[in-house]
């Protein structure tokens, strides 16, 4: 597995020292964990009974407890990892909300990733009310960075659509107009392949626990063609 690229554009220069040490840490886990994790080209969902490539992964929500990612299968999905503070994730929001709103009662469920820290969890409810943001919101970890990022570029937004089958449709990289509509095309076209779905039952949810929740995302100053 080839080393992971990090590009700081948009964090305050004073954390730049942090974000550096955190990124490192990532980039070492990731590099014993490459047998592991991220690896699959095409990835999926992690399936109920244990039986796929991907193990179960569990996502520390920021409201209520922890959500395990094999329960949003059946459904067309978008992972969205993004920051608060992050510019071009503010222009993507509004966009997100929309679709989201269209959608989910045809099942279309998007789980918002936030880099933030966890102390920085005002500044994402705070993003929250500004956006009108009604789909859940969760934390980066590094096993969802590892399975559903690129894994030569980290930087947001970012965000990977899943298809009711489970597995990734496709995922984008950085925020303009070509990748707005090529993503509300592209999740149309998934909705129309799985017709009218039922609204499935709510994710399955654990008891808050603690979380080794590790954000190492990075911000974007210009966008990336999606892959």
């Amino acid at each position: 597995m080839k080393s992971i690229i990090f590009q700081s554009t948009c964090w305050q220069s004073a954390r730049w020292a942090k974000t550096l040490a955190v990124s490192f840490s990532l980039a070492l886990l990731m590099a014993v964990a490459s047998p592991v994790l991220g690896r699959q080209d095409l990835p999926e969902l992690p399936k109920p009974d244990g039986s796929g490539e991907t193990p179960e992964l569990i996502v520390p929500m920021l409201n209520g407890g922890p959500i395990k990612l094999s329960s949003l299968r059946g459904r067309v999905v978008i992972i969205d990892f993004f920051r608060s503070t992050c510019p071009h994730c503010q222009q993507h929001a509004p966009h997100l909300a929309q679709l989201y709103s269209q959608f989910r009662d045809r099942g279309l469920t998007i789980l918002g990733l936030a880099g933030d820290q966890p102390e920085e969890s005002q500044s994402v409810r705070a993003f929250i009310r500004e956006y009108k943001i009604a789909y859940p919101i969760g934390f980066i970890t590094t096993e969802t960075l590892a399975y559903y990022a690129d894994s030569h570029d980290h930087g947001v937004p970012q965000f990977v659509l899943f298809g009711t089958d489970g597995k990734m449709v496709r995922r984008w990289i950085g925020w303009d107009e070509k990748n707005g509509k090529e993503l509300s095309a592209a999740v149309q076209e998934q909705m129309q392949k799985a017709g009218a779905v039922k609204p499935a039952a709510k994710p399955s949810v654990k008891p808050a626990a603690k979380s080794g929740i590790k954000s190492s995302v990075s911000t974007r100053r210009r966008t990336t063609n999606g892959q």
